[in-house]
């Protein structure tokens, strides 16, 4: 949780920071990467934690401050009982928008709100469950410039599944952490 911290008191720093020169826009900005998730399904629960994960990205910039966001993950995890090896996705894909600030050639931080729906899809040998729910998400990162189109992105986000009755997976929401390292490659400007 420390991390977390490190990675929101950069983020207010590097956003907050003078500009040392002009910056263009991207007219579109593809990102990609590794990806953690940590969810819980229930207040009493133990965080399943999602160590083997990627993540795909495009934004389109309206402007230099906001731009629109589709996001796709992918983690899996394989859980070991006495019944067999349980074999658990995640597939979150998203949607929404994107608040950046470029005042720092260096470096531009955002923040975003997407929603959309993440998809379940759990198996113990032949037996399998899928289940889709909708979730939305709150988070930033930064974007490492370099004088290339090629960059270095960060980033952490709260992920929110919501539940329903009756449902096989999960009945009630699953709170999740969400932690990218990545690369991001910028198009236009």
């Amino acid at each position: 949780m420390s991390w977390l911290l490190v990675g929101v008191v950069c983020v207010v720093v590097v956003g907050f920071a003078r500009p040392v020169a002009a910056q263009d826009t991207p007219k579109v900005e593809v990102a990609g990467g590794w990806n953690y998730v940590g969810l819980r399904f229930d207040e009493g629960d133990e965080w399943e934690h999602f160590y083997r994960g990627g993540f795909g990205e495009v934004a389109v910039n309206l402007n230099s401050r906001w731009g629109v966001v589709g996001n796709i993950g992918y983690d899996q995890k394989t859980i070991t009982e006495t019944e067999g090896d349980i074999k658990a996705k995640v597939i979150p894909y998203l949607f929404g928008v994107r608040l950046s600030s470029r005042s720092n050639p260096k470096n531009t931080p955002f923040v975003h709100f997407l929603a959309g729906a993440t998809k379940f899809d759990v198996s113990l040998g032949s037996d399998s469950i899928n289940q889709t729910s909708f979730s939305w998400q709150v988070g930033g990162g930064i974007n490492i410039n370099t004088s290339g189109p090629v960059g270095a992105r960060i980033g952490g986000d709260y992920l929110r599944i919501n539940g329903k009755d009756g449902d096989e997976v999960t009945s009630e929401a699953v709170q999740g952490l969400r932690l990218t390292a990545g690369v991001v490659v910028k198009f236009g400007g």
